[in-house]
């Protein structure tokens, strides 16, 4: 029986049937490119590809894969190539964590996370970057938090070729960013420049690795560290084959270093700010000028920002909020907003909405959080006192330390 059903609403054609061969007989043949470090030059892991029986007509990996998405057959063919990609590892002695790297779409992402048997096996997690503009963002970040809890890594390819890229990186974290040598080197020059000064941004903040995909020359090496690389991948290094008769000794991949980037869900904004900066007091008025400004800087970086704010219970996201924010909806790469009895609010589209059980820290803040390849800032604040209408009185951190905001934004995300 299949267990992943499917329209069979016309004939099918030569490649829709060779696809059906394919993946209901296990077909499926899986190819290994080493990953190396370019410091000490020893192989650290392997990039997977797929391919179909030799002299099939989905043989190459281009053919087979786009076969399986004109069937919409994405899922079932991620999962087969998944489950062969592991199975031939394992026969040739490869069972180090985060040693192999597996593309995925985002619907398979998502089936992912609840997949415990499959979520064994850790690995590294890439997701292209263009696959995300038409992604279902909230359960597809919610399965990166779960999946990378059970030590999964998470890499981000394809980064710049859309502005929503960039801005979506605090918000999906990755251990990885990888950088297509041929794909960065056709942006036009100021495109380019603002690819590499985010992905260098990033990559300070947070302490991830990059690597450059593609390979092919020494001069290419020199331009890889140049961009920051540390991995590279590409014929230069080896194409993809078997694994090796004799494997090397692998490390795997590891993850990002701060634990908080993983979205601990106990923090909040504010508990992750007074760590490394002093709050100021100040009152309701100035607290609201400073997310006035956070807003509206928001929504001049159009689509290359990252926006959540937080507004304690249901009555404060009144109808001036929801002027505000849902504008910043049509056109940020994405935007959140907490708060308790949010449900009420049946927020949908554009912005999504959050309910904050009572009882959640994070009802007692007033935070604004803003992020882009140009910008970072958070607004976190706490009243001072019993909370009641007449009290007037905040404590508050403002920051534009990228790190900190990123570790702010990851304390939401762990909440969507």
């Amino acid at each position: 029986m299949n267990a992943f059903p499917r329209s069979d609403t016309a004939a099918p054609s030569a490649a829709s049937a060779e696809l059906d061969r394919i993946l209901e007989g296990g077909l499926v043949h899986t190819s290994f490119q080493p990953i190396f470090d370019l410091d000490s030059m020893s192989v650290v892991a392997y990039g997977t590809s797929t391919r179909g029986p030799q002299g099939s007509l989905l043989e190459s990996p281009d053919a087979l894969s786009t076969a399986a998405a004109e069937a919409d057959r994405v899922i079932e063919f991620d999962t087969v190539s998944r489950t062969e990609a592991i199975l031939t590892s394992e026969r040739s002695g490869l069972s180090a964590p985060r040693s192999l790297f597996f593309s995925a779409a985002p619907s398979t992402v998502t089936r992912l996370a609840d997949d415990e048997t499959a979520l064994a096996h850790p690995m590294v997690l890439e997701i292209a970057g263009h696959t995300l503009v038409d992604a279902d963002l909230v359960p597809l970040l919610q399965a990166i938090v779960r999946i990378r809890d059970q030590g999964w890594a998470i890499a981000m390819t394809e980064v710049g070729v859309d502005p929503h890229t960039l801005a979506l990186l605090p918000a999906v974290a990755p251990d990885v960013i990888c950088l297509d040598l041929q794909i960065i080197s056709d942006l036009p020059d100021q495109r380019l420049a603002s690819v590499l000064s985010g992905v260098s941004a990033y990559a300070e903040a947070t302490g991830c690795l990059v690597l450059a995909h593609g390979v092919e020359t020494e001069q290419q090496v020199l331009t890889a560290r140049a961009l920051g690389a540390t991995l590279a991948q590409g014929p230069l290094y080896g194409c993809p084959d078997k694994l090796p008769d004799t494997l090397p000794y692998l490390s795997g991949v590891r993850p990002a270093p701060s634990g908080r980037l993983a979205g601990l869900r106990q923090d909040t904004p504010f508990s992750v700010a007074a760590e490394r900066r002093e709050a100021h007091v100040s009152n309701r008025g100035l607290l609201l000028q400073i997310s006035l400004f956070l807003e509206a800087r928001a929504a001049a970086e159009d689509d290359a920002a990252l926006v959540f704010g937080t507004f304690q219970h249901r009555d404060n996201f009144d109808d001036w909020a929801v002027e505000r924010y849902f504008p910043l909806g049509l056109t940020a790469a994405f935007v959140g907003v907490f708060g308790h009895r949010f449900s009420e609010l049946g927020l949908t589209g554009s912005v999504c909405g959050v309910d904050l059980d009572e009882a959640d820290p994070l009802v007692a803040e007033w935070n604004v959080v803003v992020i882009s390849p140009n910008f970072a800032a958070t607004l976190t604040a706490r009243q001072l006192g019993e909370p009641s209408p007449t009290n007037d009185t905040y404590e508050f951190i403002l920051t534009h330390d990228r790190r900190l905001t990123i570790e702010a934004a990851r304390t939401l995300v762990a909440r969507l």
